[in-house]
């Protein structure tokens, strides 16, 4: 070894020795020893998944529901279980994070019809889309400016990420509608891993306690929401005027309508045209009415007196062709159930109409009017569009009606579920269910049956034991008047958890 490389040599071992005395003194300094890291982690994840923890609420019926699930996918080998809220903020997000729809409702500085829901679903945005796909005053000016003003608002750090969700393109969607799509930790399980018993029939009836109830042109303090509310001398005393074209213009108690004309017990579903996708506007009732069509002959009806106007005390009326009345079998029903006419639904009499919309189906009427017009039909039958998307809103429709969304299920139970599926004047010819996004579907055909009547379905779930957050998808089809058939665009999404 020459002098230089002994030189080198002498001078990097006195520099690891300089180095190695200064790690030891660095580890026996307690000072600098409590500056370092304690793990890889700094334990930062821990405290996070407990910081950001989804939300579990216990609703009014003692059921716990939990609309965030845990993340359960590693990201580079790392899991954290908080990433929904942590970096979607997902408990904060979407309609019904800080108020329901009713309470944003009754909170507006001008007058808003409001729907009570009386199924387990919570009714959300999707509700809003029927209505104002027609109004002059478009939903996205009010919804922007009332959050934009409110102080509430600002106070949890609203944004516009609140409500959307903002794509790669810059696109901004409802949170609503695409979260099952961006939300971490959903378990897919294709469709031949999951054991389901269904069933279905058309003869179920709904508890008057679930029935949803609306009413939007009269001011609240008319309202009739209570069995308290009405008494034998309403009914006895109520008269209905018969006028327009007609030969015999007259009125007539509720009484001696009934005496004269006799009454007729159907089963007759109640489906309101602007239900969203998903949601839970419909029933199904006993009902007991008086046939209008035994009524025009004594009015003597003028042939060509085209139009029929049922119209409510305060005012509302959806107009419908005379000939769809008599298709359609109109009736004054006054009885529910088996009971007079529930206050909430129309007390003391309300139009109903085979397959129409509920929208047709005026309550508290007092007018029954005939003409000859060139206006048009105010019937629905569904066909309604999403003005925002151009796609069909809601035929055909399908919901879950017994559990809410996020609803926590015990593990190693079944997950007993049921719905409704209706296309209002179009038969269900099938329904649909998927657990991974779609990948793979559970097909269940709907064999013939009442088309004036709704399909109520249940599906046990029989085999989920993992615990974890399961999203089920369900897609109806139904057949139109000429053979073909008819998805809905928007699938019905219900996610559960099992714990």
């Amino acid at each position: 070894m020459n002098k230089s490389t002994r030189v080198l040599a002498l001078c990097c071992a006195l520099l690891v020795a300089v180095l190695m005395t200064a790690v030891a003194a660095a580890e026996v300094d307690p000072e600098r020893l409590a500056k370092l890291p304690q793990t890889a982690s700094y334990g930062k994840n821990d405290d996070a998944d407990a910081k950001y923890a989804p939300r579990v609420t216990t609703l009014d019926n003692g059921v716990q529901i939990q609309k965030t699930p845990l993340n359960t996918t590693p990201a580079d080998g790392k899991l954290v279980e908080s990433w929904n809220n942590l970096y979607l903020n997902a408990d904060n997000r979407g309609c019904t994070a800080c108020h329901t729809i009713e309470d944003a409702l009754e909170m507006m500085e001008t007058y808003h019809g409001i729907i009570y829901m009386g199924y387990e679903t919570e009714q959300g945005l999707q509700n809003c889309f029927g209505c104002h796909g027609f109004y002059s005053t478009k939903l996205r000016d009010s919804i922007h400016t009332i959050h934009q003003r409110s102080s509430a608002f600002a106070a949890m750090g609203g944004s516009c990420e609140s409500c959307h969700y903002i794509t790669a393109d810059g696109e901004f969607q409802r949170w609503d509608y695409v979260k099952y799509d961006v939300l971490f930790g959903l378990t897919d399980l294709a469709a031949d891993a999951v054991e389901t018993s269904f069933s279905w029939n058309d003869t179920e009836i709904t508890d008057h306690s679930r029935m949803f109830f609306k009413s939007i042109k009269s001011d609240p303090s008319t309202w009739l929401t209570s069995e308290e509310q009405v008494t034998d001398e309403m009914f006895d005393t109520w008269t209905i005027k018969f006028t327009g074209d007609i030969d015999n213009p007259c009125e007539m108690t509720l009484p001696e309508l009934i005496e004269k004309y006799g009454t007729v017990t159907r089963t007759m579903k109640y489906h309101c045209v602007v239900n969203g996708p998903g949601q839970a506007m419909v029933y199904q009732a006993e009902v007991t009415g008086i046939p209008i069509t035994r009524i025009m002959e004594d009015l003597g009806v003028h042939e060509d007196a085209n139009m029929f106007y049922p119209i409510g005390d305060d005012g509302y009326c959806y107009n419908i062709y005379t000939d769809l009345l008599v298709q359609e079998d109109g009736l004054l029903v006054v009885g529910l159930n088996g009971d007079r006419i529930y206050a909430d639904q129309g007390f003391p009499v309300a139009f109903w109409c085979n397959h129409m919309t509920a929208g047709n189906f005026t309550k508290k009427v007092c007018e029954l009017r005939f003409a000859k017009t060139d206006s048009a039909s105010w019937d629905f039958y569904g066909d309604f569009t999403d003005a925002t998307t151009g796609r069909p809103f809601n035929k055909p429709n399908v919901a879950v009606l017994n559990a809410t969304d996020g609803q926590i299920f015990e593990a190693g139970q079944p997950i007993h579920l049921e719905g409704f599926a209706d296309a209002w004047n179009e038969p269900i010819v099938k329904l649909e269910y998927t657990f991974d996004h779609g990948a793979t579907w559970q097909e269940f055909e709907i064999g013939e049956y009442d088309t004036t009547h709704w399909v109520y379905w249940t599906l046990d779930i029989n085999n989920i034991a993992a615990p974890g957050s399961y999203l089920m998808r369900i897609r109806a089809t139904s057949e139109k008047a000429d053979g073909t058939l008819r998805v809905n665009d928007e699938l019905t999404s219900y996610m559960f958890n099992v714990q």
